[in-house]
């Protein structure tokens, strides 16, 4: 399978990132993965290697946190994708078949590792690409107040 965006739109902000002396760099709407590479070049070898490390205990801790839709939140699914509807804010989401079965996942019971261990088994991707989206998905949603995470 390839890999699928698990929203249908690119929600993220446009980021830009400008800079007088190294051509290289990405100018105007500049993808993640080029500002991380814009952050490798200026950053030390020990710095990123911290970040690494951050990371990873923040992955780690996360995996037993476990996400509950919120009650004010309405989807419905058709051809596999789902379109939610915050009633507090009106606001509607649309996610892709991928973006789907995580949300379907988010149930109040099942933690992140337990989400994690199931979209590994019914996907055709590398672990840690599903970890990145769910990690990804989990976060978007949560900030949208879609879901609540409670910590385990």
């Amino acid at each position: 399978m390839g890999r699928q965006p698990f929203i249908t739109a690119d929600l993220r902000p446009d980021m830009t990132l400008e800079s007088d002396s190294r051509p290289s760099s990405p100018a105007g709407h500049a993808t993640t993965a080029q500002l991380a590479e814009a952050a490798r070049a200026v950053l030390s070898e020990a710095e990123q290697q911290q970040i690494e490390r951050g990371r990873q205990d923040t992955r780690q801790s996360l995996m037993s946190a476990v996400p509950s839709p919120n009650p004010d939140v309405q989807g419905t699914t058709l051809d596999g994708e789902t379109v939610l509807l915050n009633l507090a804010t009106g606001r509607y989401y649309t996610l892709n078949r991928v973006g789907t079965a995580m949300w379907e996942a988010c149930t109040g019971t099942p933690s992140l590792q337990a989400i994690h261990t199931t979209l590994c088994e019914r996907f055709d991707a590398p672990p840690e690409r599903i970890a990145d989206d769910l990690f990804a998905l989990v976060t978007h949603l949560s900030h949208e107040g879609l879901l609540t995470i409670e910590r385990g």
